[in-house]
């Protein structure tokens, strides 16, 4: 990981940060990459995969309608919007 690839990953993310910021998590990811490879060289022969850590059943709610968000609340954060809808790049299948 390098600060070419964290300014990538924040501008992906509309964030903006500090040379220093940026520094910082160039560091952090490096390392996080390396406790990554750390575990890629576990032996995990004879380890069922899981679903799930817990041994409960999921059970899922009921899917009750309630009051929705305000449409100007809904689109506040939105970088591209008119009155009522997000606008989004075109995608053509």
């Amino acid at each position: 990981m390098n600060t070419t690839e964290v300014k990538r990953i924040a501008e992906l993310a509309r964030l903006e940060f500090t040379d220093e910021q940026i520094e910082s998590f160039t560091r952090d990811f490096e390392k996080i990459v390396q406790y990554i490879s750390v575990i890629e060289q576990t032996d995990m022969t004879g380890v069922e995969p899981m679903a799930s850590v817990s041994d409960q059943p999921v059970i899922p709610r009921t899917d009750v309608a309630g009051e929705s968000l305000p449409t100007a609340d809904a689109l506040s954060n939105a970088p591209k919007k008119n009155e009522a809808f997000f606008k989004v790049p075109k995608v053509l299948g």
